[in-house]
């Protein structure tokens, strides 16, 4: 990614427009700009052709939350995606009150607590991306892991639930899956000089592993004759799918690349990747739920 080395601080909005609070409609349609002239850590996506945000200073990056831009959607997506996880998790301490253990409590919270994160992450770092281009990098990172965290929770919850009376092999895939965490996430430190390919390639690598213990957990509890098995392979096999369409629509950028212009500040495919990926979220903390209810 190539940085831009002292970018130009845009004066404040206070000094051109007035108070912050008064910034008129031209003056924020003023720093929203065409592709061309984007800061270049931003063009990585040539098929959204306006849009964009120029440098802005911190406060200005908080304000254009609430301008119409190709971020826009992004970050409220995700603020949107942290308060039904805090509505989930404020339901759930009423029910698992009543009917769970506590390392059910422990389980559901650090799943919950880890879907939060990455929404937080995730709307910081579409909010304050076109600070500059280190701070791109850094936040970035924060994003990249918590999605990493998301992943974490998911494979820890369900392969702690799927071994339950086999510890050897819950202790196994655990410390694999943990292993697989620390090495994905070493690739995101920037000293590193990791190529952006292979940071998403370890992604990939490590969604792909979950499918070992899920077809061991299948083979285990003697296939489509338990009834667990039928109620939740389904489950898996549907979070799978959720998951591979956002993905397959992020990495093809699409629709905006069948209809250039047309998808610039809402529908494109990063919007629709939180949107999916959201759902995909939601859908594990139903599987997690009908577990306890029926185990």
């Amino acid at each position: 990614m190539v940085g831009i080395a002292n970018p130009p601080v845009l004066e404040d909005a206070t000094e051109k427009h007035g108070s912050s609070s008064e910034l008129t409609p031209v003056g924020w349609r003023e720093k929203v700009v065409a592709y061309d002239d984007a800061p270049e850590h931003l063009r990585f996506n040539p098929f959204i052709r306006t849009g964009y945000r120029t440098y802005l200073s911190a406060r200005l990056c908080l304000e254009s939350m609430f301008w119409w831009t190709n971020e826009t959607v992004n970050i409220w997506s995700h603020i949107l995606g942290l308060c039904v996880f805090l509505i989930l998790a404020y339901y759930d301490t009423a029910m698992l009150q009543i009917q769970a253990s506590t390392v059910d409590k422990v389980i559901v919270g650090m799943l919950l607590l880890s879907f939060q994160l990455c929404m937080i992450f995730s709307s910081i770092y579409h909010t304050f991306s076109c600070h500059s281009a280190d701070s791109y990098d850094r936040l970035l990172a924060f994003d990249l892991f918590g999605i990493a965290l998301s992943l974490l929770a998911i494979f820890m919850s369900g392969i702690y639930y799927a071994f339950w009376c086999n510890q050897p092999l819950r202790d196994f895939y655990m410390i694999t899956i943990g292993v697989i965490f620390v090495a994905a996430m070493a690739l995101q430190i920037p000293q590193l000089n990791v190529h952006s390919n292979m940071k998403m390639l370890a992604f990939v690598a490590w969604a792909a592993y979950g499918v070992v213990p899920t077809l061991h957990w299948y083979f285990v509890m003697g296939g489509t004759e338990s009834t667990m098995v039928k109620i939740f392979i389904p489950r898996v096999a549907v979070m799978y799918a959720l998951s591979g369409f956002a993905f397959l629509i992020y990495v093809a950028k699409i629709p905006e690349r069948w209809c250039i212009g047309w998808f610039d500040c809402i529908g494109h495919s990063h919007n629709l990747w939180h949107l999916i990926v959201l759902a995909a979220l939601c859908y594990w903390h139903n599987s997690g739920k009908c577990y306890l209810l029926i185990a």
